[in-house]
């Protein structure tokens, strides 16, 4: 078992720096070989590519000091979080208000829009009654991710946190974090196994002065992002319209 010294970070002005490190699971599928969208997107594994994301992202946040991690309890993010967590001593946790936007299931899924509801779903985020894949509303899961993250910030036995999540997860706390607010759904890019790197500045009461984005999107095997072209959606609705050819 690794143990890494923790060294905490102070502001000029004497307030707490806490630390989020935010990252995103690794690459999975979500259609399968005949092209048809797996029964139940909750219950996949990392590929083949996920699992060696995820192996070289571990390399690069070696020696990384964490206090606490959490995953939202789906295999993909539990799996990618003790990866890169390595042999550290540490409990990888589960914060389920973190999962991600929740698209329609069952037998009334389906029958999706290939341009507005998949490969730009997330540019339509900002309208009061824009759905995510005719699921959830993306209004209802920011607020569902922004009271999780308050609560994360009123617990005070952390000051380097790991968070295992989502892209759509990812795009709601930067949008929190920023004020850019639900236009980070489309304007935020998430890579597979990306991570983002936030800083919250408390005072003695422990209330957030400040909110700074020290990085955003790092990945290990795509850095300055020559073979990432577009995003995961559009990606996906291109992968689907290829098999309907």
């Amino acid at each position: 078992m690794v143990d890494i010294p923790l060294k905490r970070r102070v502001a000029i002005d004497g307030a707490n720096r806490r630390r989020l490190y935010l990252f995103r699971h690794g690459a999975v599928d979500y259609i399968d070989n005949n092209g048809e969208w797996v029964s139940d997107p909750d219950i996949v594994d990392l590929n083949e590519r996920g699992r060696a994301q995820a192996s070289g992202m571990a390399e690069l946040f070696c020696g990384v000091h964490v206090d606490k991690a959490l995953c939202t309890g789906l295999p993909r993010t539990r799996q990618t979080g003790q990866t890169i967590l390595g042999d550290r001593d540490i409990e990888l946790g589960v914060i389920a208000e973190l999962e991600e936007i929740r698209p329609q299931k069952g037998e009334t899924a389906g029958g999706y829009d290939i341009y507005s509801d998949i490969a730009f779903s997330h540019w339509r985020a900002t309208e009061e009654d824009a759905r995510f894949l005719h699921g959830e509303r993306y209004h209802d899961f920011y607020v569902r991710v922004a009271t999780a993250m308050e609560a994360l910030l009123a617990d005070h036995s952390w000051h380097n946190l790991a968070v295992f999540a989502h892209g759509g997860t990812n795009a709601a706390i930067l949008g929190w974090a920023t004020g850019v607010g639900l236009e980070a759904f489309g304007l935020l890019d998430q890579s597979m196994c990306c991570l983002n790197i936030i800083d919250f500045d408390t005072d003695d009461g422990g209330q957030v002065v400040r909110k700074t984005v020290r990085a955003m999107n790092i990945t290990a095997d795509d850095p300055v992002m020559r073979n990432r072209h577009s995003g995961d959606m559009e990606m996906l609705a291109r992968r689907i319209l290829k098999w309907q050819r």
